[in-house]
């Protein structure tokens, strides 16, 4: 899993001080997906540009004296939880995120997001 990229799959807004996902592609229906903190920050660092062990290794250096054990483990815990819950992707190749994945959603105006949308066929126009 190190070696490879990692990305967030739907778009995003803050809700106070809470990430929360807006998943419109859930096969049971569209849905709000708010987090814990270590899933935020997962969350927020897949930018479908750096790697999973590149992640890894940027917050074991936030920590004096270095990574703590089981860093590495707790990570790829929540890389495959939110992998689950279809908010996350992993790929071999670097992939810049649309930006309405890459900003927070309220960043445009609806219109101008649902075009974006629309476009890259991440939702249907007919609906």
């Amino acid at each position: 899993m190190d070696d490879l990229f990692f990305s967030r799959t739907t778009p995003w807004s803050r809700l106070g001080d809470n990430i929360v996902a807006h998943d419109s592609n859930s096969p049971q229906a569209p849905r709000m997906v708010t987090m814990e903190p270590w899933h935020e920050m997962v969350f927020l660092a897949a930018d479908g540009e750096h790697t999973v062990g590149q992640f890894v290794e940027h917050m074991g250096s936030q920590y004096e004296g270095g990574a703590p054990p089981g860093l590495r483990e707790q990570i790829h815990e929540i890389v495959n939880a939110l992998i689950d819950e279809s908010l996350l992707r992993l790929h071999e190749e670097p992939s810049p995120l649309p930006p309405y994945i890459a900003e927070e959603h309220f960043e445009e105006s609806p219109e101008t997001r649902k075009q974006q949308m629309e476009r890259d066929g991440y939702i249907d126009p007919e609906k």
